[in-house]
C-alpha cells in the first residue's frame, strides 16, 4: 500500500509531461484535463500517506520530496507553458515565475507547523485557468503573474485547504464545489457561459479573503 501511494504521487508527472508534450501540439483543452487529473491526485496522496503512515512504512524513501518535484512540474512548469502557448505570456515572466517556484519549492518553512503555507503556494495552474476563461490580455495577464510571483517571497500565511483548521468545514464546502466549477469550465471550454466564469471565481476571492484574515488576526 505504502509503494502504491508513492506511485500515485508519481503518476503525476506522468500525466503532467502528457500534458506538456500535448500543449506542445497545439492540443490545449487535453492538456488542461492531464492537469485536472494531477490536481485530484495531489489532492488526495498527502492524506493517504499520513493515514497509512507511510513515512515509517518505506523510509528510504522521502515522499515529501517526491511530492515536491512532481507538483513543482505540475502546478509551475507545465502550466505555465501553456499559458505561454495559449495566454501568449512574455518569456521573461515566465522564467521569473519558474525562479520564484524554485525557491518556494526549497523553502524549508514553506508549510509551517500550523498548517499554512508561508508565500504565495505557486497555484500557479489554477490563476493561469482563471485568466484564460476572464480571457484575459498578455499584458494583464503577465502582471498577475509578476504579482504572485513576488508573493512567493512574502511570508505571509495562505491557507492549506486540507489541513488549515480555520473554517475548515466551509473551505472543503467551498472546494468542493469550486472543483465540480472548473470540471466544467474545462469540459465547455471556451463555449463556458458567464455566471459559470465568474462564480468560479468566489472560492479563490474566499480563499485569499480567509489567509488575509488570518494573518491579520494570528501571530507570523
Amino acid at each position: 500500500m505504502a509503494y502504491a501511494i508513492h506511485l500515485l504521487t508519481a503518476l503525476g508527472a506522468v500525466f503532467g509531461v502528457w500534458a506538456l508534450i500535448v500543449t506542445v501540439n497545439g492540443e490545449y483543452q487535453t492538456a488542461l484535463w492531464l492537469l485536472s487529473l494531477t490536481v485530484i491526485i495531489d489532492s488526495i496522496d498527502g492524506t493517504l500517506a499520513r493515514k497509512f503512515k507511510i513515512r515509517e512504512l518505506v523510509p528510504n524513501i522521502d515522499g515529501a520530496l517526491l511530492d515536491n518535484i512532481v507538483d513543482y512540474l505540475t502546478w509551475t512548469i507545465v502550466p505555465l507553458i501553456w499559458a505561454f502557448y495559449v495566454l501568449h505570456i512574455s518569456l521573461v515572466i515566465s522564467l521569473i515565475c519558474v525562479v520564484a517556484s524554485l525557491f518556494g519549492f526549497s523553502n524549508l518553512n514553506a508549510k509551517t507547523t500550523d498548517h499554512y503555507f508561508l508565500g504565495f503556494p505557486s497555484y500557479w495552474n489554477l490563476v493561469i485557468f482563471h485568466l484564460f476563461t476572464l480571457n484575459a490580455s498578455p499584458f494583464f495577464s503577465d502582471s498577475v503573474l509578476l504579482i504572485c510571483a513576488i508573493f512567493v517571497f512574502i511570508p505571509l500565511k495562505w491557507v492549506y485547504p486540507s489541513r488549515t483548521s480555520t473554517f475548515q468545514n466551509l473551505t472543503l464546502a467551498l472546494s468542493g464545489i469550486y472543483a465540480i466549477q472548473l470540471i466544467l469550465l474545462v469540459y465547455l471550454y471556451n463555449n463556458s457561459p458567464v455566471w459559470l466564469i465568474y462564480s468560479a471565481l468566489i472560492f479563490p476571492v474566499y480563499y485569499v479573503l480567509l489567509s488575509f484574515y488570518i494573518n491579520v488576526t494570528t501571530d507570523k
